[in-house]
């Protein structure tokens, strides 16, 4: 039988990764459905460094948890498993659920490998609340659909458990549970990264725009079906926190906040009637932007439309059919051309190591590279290797191929600290060299160019200011972190001042050199 405490009157603890520059709308729901339903939630935050999680342990086990939670993406599997067991060693007395893209694609796998007693499948309120409940009554567990139960050293799973299918019923966001110096300053974390598209004053607030992707890229893990927020709602939910939080700018990381052109003239109209100006980043594909037409797009730029992320993933179009990505590459560059025009910038990413990819494949990545960089100057790539995660057609692939035999060859393959920069799995007809110098060479052309096209000057400056926060992260994570509290916050406020003051300056100066206003 899995782990029970014996008192079940603690604090529920969610730990979330630290929050870099994306803000944990998993985690966060997760936190707001319970405190819906009257439980005490705590949130805490994974250390980045791995010699301070016997502190943090300290710190979960003194809170004196009824269930204590981990869920995120798949790499977390490693840092997850090594706090288990930190906490084993300092004998737990409750429960520990893993839940999230790291275990719904191998659950059985997943709670084995990293010792935990429950793993959620799917999506997480409704089934983690049940399973609170549960823990709550001292129940029996194993009625509740939608876990992976660790009994002895056997998994069982459950079966499909219950998940929101009406996205105007998701719960209210606790804010107070995740410190706004998190997550709103997105400017200063991308001080480190010599992009045109963020200002180092930028305070940014992300909304949600649903769930679930009607797509089925090769590369991809999706486990529910597309569902969409309404637009009313995000608004309302924007105003307030644009008030809240003095933003200047509102972020729509997920795919679906542009699903069709009309659900992206519905989000402009809605921009446009915001409380106050604001400027924003959004999602896109290829296939939807063709779809939508330049007037829009220029009604998109007027209503602050800054940022178009975007997916290219390679310059050959059989690759893109074979990744089934339902756009070409005539679409690519028209899309990227179109968005020059109005103003928006892009930011986009290419793969290297597809299934079966070429090194003929990669040369047609390059050019589509060079081209467009040289029709664009504040165009951002972004350069990753194939990874087959589990529940991709990849990760099936990669077994149909005999290259994975079990879950376990895919997690001692993959690199944590590489990550998607690194090689973990070859479908690609190049060999594990070429791979790896394909994707170096992509980068290696695309910096070259930008360094032509946007001059010595702004990439002299773009070093300094990441040298700048080079420091200054070395200065407090490494000296003023020793210091008493009382002298630490005397020595950073000036500190800060003369840091931001700085890199503000330098961050005006490179975006006048670049033409932005």
């Amino acid at each position: 039988m899995p782990l029970t405490n014996k008192d079940p009157s603690g604090p529920v603890v969610i730990i979330s990764k630290d929050i870099v520059f994306a803000f944990p709308f998993g985690i966060a729901y997760l936190a707001g459905y319970l405190r819906e339903k009257g439980e005490d939630v705590r949130v805490l935050f994974k250390p980045n460094v791995e010699a301070f999680y016997k502190s943090f342990v300290k710190e979960i086990i003194a809170l004196k948890p009824l269930v204590v939670g981990f869920g995120s993406l798949y790499p977390d599997l490693y840092e997850v498993k090594k706090l288990i067991k930190l906490l084993d060693q300092s004998c737990r007395t409750f429960p520990i659920v893993i839940g999230g893209q790291m275990v719904s694609p191998t659950p059985e796998f997943a709670v084995e490998i990293t010792g935990a007693d429950y793993g959620v499948i799917g999506e997480g309120e409704i089934i983690f609340h049940d399973l609170v409940t549960s823990l709550r009554q001292k129940r029996d567990t194993g009625n509740i659909r939608g876990l992976a139960i660790r009994d002895g050293k056997e998994v069982r799973l459950t079966g499909q458990g219950d998940y929101i299918k009406d996205m105007s019923q998701l719960p209210p966001i606790p804010y107070d549970l995740f410190p706004s110096e998190k997550w709103l300053n997105i400017g200063k974390f991308y001080a480190r990264y010599g992009v045109p598209h963020w200002r180092y004053n930028d305070r940014v607030v992300s909304i949600h725009g649903g769930r679930g992707c009607p797509y089925n890229c090769n590369f991809c893990y999706h486990h529910s079906k597309p569902r969409y927020r309404p637009i009313t709602d995000m608004m309302t939910e924007a105003n307030e926190l644009i008030d809240r939080y003095d933003a200047n700018m509102l972020y729509f990381g997920d795919d679906l906040v542009l699903a069709n052109p009309n659900r992206a003239a519905e989000l402009t109209e809605a921009i446009a009637q915001l409380d106050r100006p604001i400027e924003y980043s959004v999602s896109c594909r290829f296939d939807i932007l063709s779809r939508m037409d330049d007037a829009l797009l220029r009604e998109m730029k007027r209503t602050g439309c800054r940022i178009m992320g975007l997916g290219i993933e390679s310059g050959s179009q059989r690759i893109l059919d074979i990744m089934n990505k339902r756009i070409t590459v005539e679409q690519i560059k028209d899309g990227l051309r179109r968005l020059k025009n109005v103003g928006i910038l892009p930011t986009v990413s290419i793969m290297v190591g597809q299934l079966s990819e070429t090194e003929e494949d990669v040369n047609k990545s390059m050019s589509l590279l060079l081209e467009t960089v040289r029709n664009d100057k504040r165009i951002q790539y972004a350069f990753t290797i194939t990874t087959p995660f589990p529940g991709s057609d990849l990760y099936d692939a990669a077994f149909k191929k005999g290259i994975l035999k079990k879950h376990s060859d895919f997690y001692d393959r993959f690199s944590p600290s590489t990550q998607m920069s690194g090689l973990s799995v070859n479908l690609s007809d190049m060999d594990d060299k070429t791979v790896i110098e394909m994707r170096q060479k992509l980068e290696a052309a695309f910096y070259e160019e930008i360094l032509k096209l946007r001059g010595k000057k702004v990439m002299i400056i773009e070093a300094w200011r990441n040298d700048l926060a080079g420091i200054d992260s070395r200065l407090r994570g490494i000296y003023l972190i020793r210091l008493p509290k009382v002298i630490r916050e005397m020595v950073l406020r000036p500190h800060e001042w003369v840091y931001d003051f700085i890199q503000s300056f330098l961050d005006r100066w490179r975006l006048r050199m670049l033409g932005i206003g």
